[in-house]
């Protein structure tokens, strides 16, 4: 078994199309073929489904995958590590749900170093892969939220993981639409009024727990939701179809300047806790470089006075 068998595995996967995968590696279909063959031999597991409209993962290529890709990317950590010159390279890496402020402390970090000497990477993600990212290390730091909706179930996780959370803020929930939304104009939003509009949400992936979303969302069937993996998009829906999505505030200031507000949710039986705590998590002793960054997390955060 090897990295260049894992990786071929990997686009497959990603393209779900032997033509494409195998133009993607620029190599022959026939090679990509055999080598996926040979994988599956060795691993003594069907990694692929194939159909007339390509190729699809089985559950046990799924898990197999779950894995390889952890190896490629420690590889890829080694390579960008040392680079084969006598000089090695720093990794910091920040894993994140979708706060713009994380980004600001981010970048000021970024700007002390010289690039050249550090690989400086941060992924805004699904709250599971935060934690997963933190817990293998393939990150130093990641940022969360916990509410009395998902404390329990978040804190056994990061228990099970040997990770901290460690408090930035302590802000009450809002409803975050655009500024034509039918609603934009009311200082306090009902839940019973918002709620008939669509509720836009962050993807957090196949069979994941309620307690694992990025937005406040109660245990609560909602008509009208919508799933998206990106700001960008969610904003671009939010203004098309007049939705909406919880947040803690956070966002005041962020994308989308003045074509959008937060306004305050109001409680109610439906949502009977309106408040959060952002926070970010670590594993062990943090490096000097983590610690900078912690210290413009704190920087950059907002107060709940500004939002």
């Amino acid at each position: 078994m090897t990295l260049q068998q894992l990786k071929y595995a990997l686009t497959l996967a990603e393209t779900g199309s032997m033509n494409k995968a195998a133009e993607s590696l620029f190599i022959s279909q026939p090679a990509l073929t055999n080598t996926i063959r040979v994988l599956e031999d060795e691993a003594g597991v069907t990694i692929f489904t194939r159909t007339n409209r390509g190729v699809s993962l089985t559950s046990e290529g799924s898990d197999f995958l779950f894995y390889a890709r952890k190896v490629c990317d420690q590889f890829d950590q080694l390579r960008w590590r040392y680079d084969g010159k006598g000089h090695t390279k720093r990794i910091f890496s920040v894993s994140t749900q979708h706060y713009s402020f994380v980004c600001r402390a981010f970048t000021e970090v970024v700007k002390n170093y010289d690039a050249s000497m550090f690989q400086f990477s941060i992924l805004e993600t699904s709250t599971r892969k935060v934690i997963e990212d933190v817990s293998d290390q393939q990150s130093e730091v990641g940022i969360i939220f916990l509410s009395d909706f998902n404390r329990t179930g978040i804190e056994s996780r990061l228990i099970d993981n040997g990770l901290k959370f460690h408090s930035l803020i302590k802000c009450n929930f809002y409803v975050y639409l655009g500024v034509n939304h039918p609603l934009a104009n009311e200082e306090l939003i009902n839940f019973e009024d918002i709620i008939h509009y669509p509720l836009l949400t962050y993807d957090q992936g196949k069979d994941s727990p309620l307690y694992m979303a990025e937005e406040i969302l109660g245990e609560q069937d909602y008509p009208y939701t919508i799933k998206v993996s990106d700001r960008a998009s969610m904003l671009q829906i939010m203004n098309d179809l007049n939705g909406f999505t919880f947040c803690s505030g956070a966002v005041r200031g962020a994308v989308g300047g003045g074509d959008y507000k937060v306004i305050p949710l109001k409680k109610s039986s439906h949502m009977p806790y309106t408040s959060m705590e952002i926070g970010y998590i670590t594993k062990g002793v943090v490096s000097d470089i983590a610690e900078k960054f912690i210290k413009e997390l704190y920087k950059a955060s907002p107060h709940e006075e500004e939002l």
